[in-house]
């Protein structure tokens, strides 16, 4: 009984990875571990739970919890390949999504395969490089790359955006102190 359970849970496991979900780049492994992890074979849904983080290529996510849900679409039998595609996956409590050039952070991030969006809550704060965008929701469409940041209440969407400078354009240039 201990083998088939066991059996099972590696099959349901491996199917996180083939079911086309990315944090980085599709053709490397996503790498995730977790303190604890919880298969719900009736929900159709894997929890990894304390201090998670998944890795794909150079891209990582870190949150206290990843909730993996599944589409039930599958073809039958058992093991993960019957639950069908990865529906969604939701990181809540200190969200990090790092990337070579970018990070971002929230209290939740929801992404969802079918509409290829993601959706950060809670605090928001994205840095590239120097540039640093707070809010409380962003919202991002992977497939047409149109973004959206917003605040609740009386709060406002704030931006600090660099500019380019040039060491040899410094003297003689258009700004304030040399007008």
């Amino acid at each position: 009984m201990m083998r088939q359970i066991l059996t099972g849970l590696v099959l349901m496991l491996a199917g996180l990875g083939s079911a086309h979900a990315q944090i980085g780049n599709s053709s490397l492994p996503l790498d995730i571990e977790a303190d604890h992890v919880d298969v719900l074979d009736a929900e159709r849904r894997i929890i990894w739970r304390g201090n998670v983080n998944a890795i794909q290529g150079t891209s990582s996510i870190r949150a206290q919890q990843i909730d993996v849900y599944y589409t039930g679409n599958g073809t039958g039998g058992s093991g993960a390949g019957s639950w069908g595609d990865i529906d969604r996956i939701v990181a809540t409590e200190d969200v990090y999504y790092i990337t070579p050039t970018q990070r971002a952070r929230g209290q939740q991030g929801v992404y969802t395969l079918a509409t290829e969006t993601i959706v950060l809550t809670g605090d928001v704060v994205i840095n590239q490089g120097d540039n640093v965008i707070t809010a409380t929701r962003f919202v991002t469409n992977l497939a047409t790359g149109n973004s959206s940041w917003e605040s609740g209440e009386g709060g406002r969407v704030r931006a600090v955006l660099q500019t380019r400078q040039d060491d040899d354009t410094t003297e003689g240039s258009d700004s304030p102190s040399n007008r």
